[in-house]
């Protein structure tokens, strides 16, 4: 798919406006580590699992709901290494190798999941706001004005985070949804480690994991917001055949970071 030419500028400016103007405080006063998160990629799966680990750790009530962002997101603990959440798009500074060895930087998460599925997730939420069938939604708005989050939105983010995660391999480590629905134990661990978490033990793991189990989420959901998906249906049948030629075309012409998903 090429876009007209007026979309594919709007799609560049697009990208410059998200790399130069949003940059999260991300001084070591500020944060431990940047835990960035794509829009609907198990951002309060993540949270909740990391804000149960520091909670065991440092002997803190449990989140009493699983949007609870006291511990992770929003930290209002001073003895816990504060992790802060953001979905925005990098800034281009972060992408500066100078940048990071002159200056202090936290580490970073990088959770992203396959846009398909991502897509799906989103759509799910909000089609009652956006009254467009789903394969109206999947084109999405280069203009920004019609959607919150569409499949340029992600696109933006994957560009964004995976040139700093190429420049800074060392600090930026990748989280895939798809890995941790998998192995949510081993990636927890993994998760652990990088940000240099203290103290954690096999029985803590399982405990984590098991209290963050889809049914148990489900049941410490705020209920003013509805996070956990429960449909079962894969999200591929939302799909028709134009549909994912779409996919793969948009993507071919500009992803540039498909971190590891194959599109086309």
């Amino acid at each position: 798919m090429v876009l007209p030419i007026a979309d594919r500028l709007r799609f560049h400016a697009r990208s410059i406006e998200h790399g130069l103007l949003k940059l999260p405080r991300l001084g070591g006063r500020n944060c431990t580590a940047l835990l960035a998160t794509m829009p609907q990629s198990g951002t309060t799966w993540t949270m909740y699992l990391l804000s149960l680990t520091l909670a065991k750790l440092y002997g803190l009530p449990p989140p009493v709901y699983i949007q609870d962002h006291s511990i992770v997101g929003k930290p209002i603990y001073p003895q816990i290494p504060r992790i802060i959440n953001s979905s925005l798009v990098p800034h281009y500074l972060l992408r500066s190798r100078a940048l990071f060895r002159f200056f202090h930087f936290p580490k970073h998460l990088i959770v992203v999941r396959d846009l398909r599925d991502s897509l799906v997730s989103h759509y799910e939420k909000q089609k009652s706001d956006y009254k467009v069938d789903f394969s109206t939604y999947l084109r999405g708005d280069v203009r920004r004005k019609m959607y919150r989050n569409d499949i340029w939105t992600r696109i933006h983010y994957m560009n964004g985070w995976g040139a700093v995660v190429e420049r800074h391999p060392e600090q930026a480590a990748v989280l895939k949804y798809e890995d941790l629905k998998a192995d949510t134990r081993g990636q927890l661990a993994r998760i652990c480690d990088h940000f240099n978490f203290e103290g954690v033990t096999p029985d803590l793991l399982d405990e984590v994991v098991a209290a963050a189990s889809k049914e148990n989420m489900a049941k410490r959901e705020n209920p003013k917001y509805h996070v956990v998906r429960l449909d079962p249906r894969p999200a591929d049948e939302w799909y028709s055949d134009e549909d994912r030629r779409f996919v793969a075309e948009v993507c071919r012409r500009y992803l540039k970071y498909t971190f590891g998903y194959r599109f086309w």
